[in-house]
């Protein structure tokens, strides 16, 4: 996932807020392709489960990615949390709750994009 372009043009932007419209963004649009894909793992038995489990753990490192760098380039106050932050935001950004939110809430995928936007930026607050 790294090296994709959509993502790589996230690490790439300086303005702290405008990483996280454009890594809502994207994580917009992995769940647009695979939500329904880990919702029938889910369904598929022992074997799904472990695909499931493997996906997740992967999704767990590029968050944990993400928020390191987003402190390494001082996006977040000295002080934050960025283990707590890291899986607060890997809850968050999960094809279950995307999968809740659109499917199961009604929201389009414009809606999920913007609401995820609003809820990462606050742990911006106090960054220097």
């Amino acid at each position: 996932m790294a090296e994709r372009p959509q993502l790589q043009a996230v690490l790439a932007t300086r303005d702290p807020h405008a990483k996280l419209r454009l890594y809502a963004a994207f994580v917009r649009g992995v769940h647009e392709r695979l939500a329904a894909l880990s919702a029938l793992l889910v369904q598929a038995g022992p074997e799904g489960g472990q695909v499931l489990a493997a996906g997740e753990e992967e999704r767990m490192t590029g968050m944990s990615a993400f928020v390191t760098h987003l402190a390494e380039a001082g996006a977040l106050p000295p002080d934050a949390d960025t283990a707590r932050l890291a899986d607060s935001w890997w809850a968050l950004t999960g094809p279950q709750l995307y999968t809740q939110l659109t499917a199961g809430r009604g929201w389009d995928a414009d809606t999920y994009e913007d609401w995820l936007t609003g809820v990462l930026v606050p742990a911006l607050r106090g960054a220097a």
